[in-house]
């Protein structure tokens, strides 16, 4: 019973992880905004600010596009080039 138990509070706490992080990342994808950070930097962001796991962004940056609609934020960000001096 132990096991089980175990495993309950790990699913538990994956649960909310992700729904911390799924709130979080909502305020980035809107529908018509720009995107203005790379997945990379949110992540780190994500996981600095909310105490998550790479793990639980990750599933939760697929839920969020997919729910949005928001296909393009599957392409990588496009880098800012400088202007030669």
């Amino acid at each position: 019973m132990k096991v089980e138990s175990y495993k309950y509070q790990l699913w538990e706490k994956a649960q909310k992880e992700q729904q911390r992080c799924f709130d979080w990342l909502l305020k980035f994808v809107r529908d018509g905004e720009p995107r203005a950070f790379t997945k990379d930097e949110l992540r780190q962001a994500a996981m600095a600010e909310l105490s998550i796991s790479k793990n639980s962004f990750d599933g939760t940056w697929i839920l969020v596009i997919e729910m949005t609609g928001r296909h393009d934020w599957y392409e990588p960000l496009r880098t800012k080039k400088t202007l030669p001096s």
